[in-house]
């Protein structure tokens, strides 16, 4: 081997080593890197780990206060199913978790999701309105809801959702202060008419009556005194009357038998109605043997008598009245908002029927189409089944014939 080629050899063997050395500085270099972003990465994941674990406390406090909440709440994604249903929309709309996720939001709320679906293409929503909604078992639950838009970080809408509350127990506390306003003000201008009416009335009355007795007893003029005297009559029963119906009703509610309480008042109306029942065929309908409530029977007589009086001067000649009774959740009937288990009386009739401005103003206190009525019967009917905590339904058409339904709580709370 020449000189040159030793010398060739020794730069090779140099650039070699020079060669060597640096890659053995980067590689050094490199791991130094590579153990920095290890850490690095390290310290990425246990903060990704710790913010995962918060969000999903996060996440499970949310669904915990959603759980938890009073309102129904429902959300639904862009195509409109149902990705949140929680345990307050399962309770008032009757369908279980599982089966409500995933649904068309339609199939579930029916008419009722219909705001949801505007909120969601028109990006506005809805605040504090009323509808009524339809359970899976066919109640109608009247309820005030809201609505709102879902959208991500850019903005963009991905779903809405729609909160909602049970209104029935409010309209029926509301309810029960607007009778109470009104007994009211009807109590103060019955002191008012016992005061400005019945003092003339009782001095009309004594002079008329000094004058009778002073005519002879075949005096023409003896019969307009004594018209006189009938209207005075007439006119303090018409207070009295108002006064009861203002006063403060008491009611004696105990457990009994509706259908003995309905034959009851029967029995009654069969010594008062003689022989007009010659001409009227009685149907009783009734949805069992027993049905057990806690009401006052003494008054549910009372108004289912009174009912029958009625159903009997409305088929002049002749006719059916029908008398019937159940327990049924009035959730499911549509004569009535209320939402709990109720036992029921109807009274239905085949006679002349009524107009809608006559059926409109029946339990307007005064409000009568009978020549020797006051107006009160039906008035206070509707009083002692607001009592109860109940309801009052009438259907009628003319020539068709009518029936009334009272609606009373099976059970007094």
């Amino acid at each position: 081997m020449s000189e040159q080629d030793l010398e060739a050899f020794a730069d090779s063997y140099g650039l070699f080593n020079e060669t060597i050395a640096q890659l053995q500085s980067s590689y050094q270099a490199l791991e130094t890197r590579f153990d920095a972003v290890n850490r690095e990465l390290e310290e990425t994941n246990r903060q990704l780990q710790e913010s995962l674990a918060e969000k999903e406390r996060i996440s499970g406090s949310l669904q915990n206060v959603l759980e938890s909440v009073a309102s129904g709440v429902v959300v639904i994604d862009a195509n409109g199913c149902i990705t949140l249903f929680n345990k307050a929309a399962a309770r008032i709309l009757g369908w279980s978790h599982a089966d409500a996720l995933g649904k068309p939001c339609v199939d579930v709320l029916g008419e009722a999701a219909d705001p949801l679906l505007e909120t969601i293409s028109t990006g506005k929503p809805a605040i504090g309105r009323e509808q009524t909604l339809v359970s899976l078992e066919g109640r109608r639950i009247p309820v005030r809801y809201s609505t709102g838009c879902i959208v991500n970080a850019h903005k963009v809408v991905i779903g809405a959702v729609k909160t909602f509350e049970d209104v029935s127990k409010l309209r029926e506390l509301s309810r029960q202060a607007n009778r109470v306003s009104t007994l009211s003000a009807l109590g103060e201008m019955a002191a008012t008419v016992t005061h400005e009416i019945r003092n003339p009335l009782g001095g009309i009355g004594g002079f008329a009556g000094l004058l009778e007795r002073d005519l002879e007893v075949g005096d023409p003029r003896r019969r307009l005194v004594k018209k006189i005297i009938e209207g005075v009559s007439s006119l303090n029963r018409m207070v009295t009357n108002l006064l009861n119906y203002t006063r403060a009703l008491e009611l004696n509610r105990r457990p009994v038998d509706l259908v003995e309480v309905v034959e009851d008042s029967i029995g009654f109306f069969e010594i008062d109605a003689g022989t007009v029942l010659d001409e009227i065929s009685l149907e009783r309908r009734y949805a069992t043997e027993s049905i057990l409530c806690d009401v006052d029977p003494e008054q549910v007589q009372q108004i289912i008598l009174n009912f029958r009086h009625n159903a009997v001067q409305a088929m002049p000649s002749w006719g059916t009245l029908i008398v019937s009774a159940s327990d049924i959740d009035a959730s499911l009937d549509d004569r009535t908002e209320l939402a709990t288990r109720c036992v029921v009386v109807s009274v239905s009739d085949t006679g002349v029927g009524m107009a809608d401005e006559t059926r409109s103003k029946l339990f307007m206190p005064f409000f009568t189409t009978k020549e020797e009525g006051n107006g009160l019967g039906l008035a206070n009917a509707k009083k002692v089944v607001e009592a109860h905590g109940g309801d009052v339904a009438v259907d009628s058409e003319l020539n068709r014939g009518s029936c009334f339904t009272i609606f009373l709580p099976k059970s007094y709370s």
